[in-house]
């Protein structure tokens, strides 16, 4: 049985929401977060259960050399990074962020031998989009693939409610105008909230029940999979 989870990404919305859930995991006596500066812990994760958590900071750009040391073999792993253009302040360091760093984890991932990797994407994550911010996602899942891990998986969200982060104007107007008819739309386009997207993975991550390589779990999964949901 799992009792250490790893965590990057820890501080945008979904990040958060996984630090705060897998400290509620009774199996979880450890969540090692990565960061790459200091956080005060009861200030990030306010409902956490803050024994659990072991803070590693590390230098982003040794990635890939520092995190393998800090992982121990067997353990599950959540990637929840990423960024926007207009934040990252240029196409190149964007998929920097967003393809670079999470190729070095998931490669420190395979070092330690994780028994499972789950990758936060985007529902239209496709390596020959003509959007960039998609094209990016699915060159993602496909360089993951490709590095052979035990299990991975990628979880596609579609558009996020509960996201404070700034530098997402259009995406925080649609939210508002689509919530009001959130139960019409159907599952896989349903705006989702940051909060279910972080318990699918875990519960997922915990089940056990794909034994394959790689797979998807899709917006429309997400919004169906019965899972206690915690607040934070």
């Amino acid at each position: 049985m799992h009792d250490t989870a790893i965590v990057l990404g820890s501080t945008g919305a979904i990040g958060k929401q996984l630090v705060t859930q897998l400290t509620q995991r009774e199996e979880l006596a450890h969540v090692i977060v990565l960061t790459r500066r200091e956080l005060m812990v009861s200030q990030v994760f306010p409902v956490a259960i803050s024994s659990k958590i072991s803070l590693c900071v590390i230098d982003f750009e040794k990635l890939e050399e520092q995190a393998a040391g800090l992982i121990p073999a067997g353990s599950m792993a959540f990637v929840a990074l990423g960024t926007t253009k207009k934040q990252a302040g240029s196409e190149a360091a964007f998929r920097a962020i967003d393809h670079g760093l999470v190729l070095a984890f998931a490669r420190a991932c395979k070092s330690a031998d994780v028994s499972q990797l789950g990758v936060v994407t985007a529902a239209g994550a496709n390596a020959r989009s003509v959007s960039f911010y998609n094209r990016v996602k699915g060159e993602v899942e496909q360089d993951l693939q490709a590095l052979g891990l035990s299990s991975v998986f990628f979880a596609r969200p579609s558009l996020l409610l509960g996201r404070p982060e700034e530098g997402r104007g259009v995406e925080n107007i649609a939210a508002t105008l689509l919530t009001p008819m959130t139960p019409l739309l159907p599952k896989a386009v349903r705006p989702i909230a940051t909060q279910r997207v972080a318990a699918a993975m875990i519960d997922v991550a915990f089940s056990g029940e794909p034994n394959r390589p790689t797979f998807v779990l899709s917006n429309a999964a997400m919004h169906s999979i019965s899972c206690s949901l915690t607040s934070g």
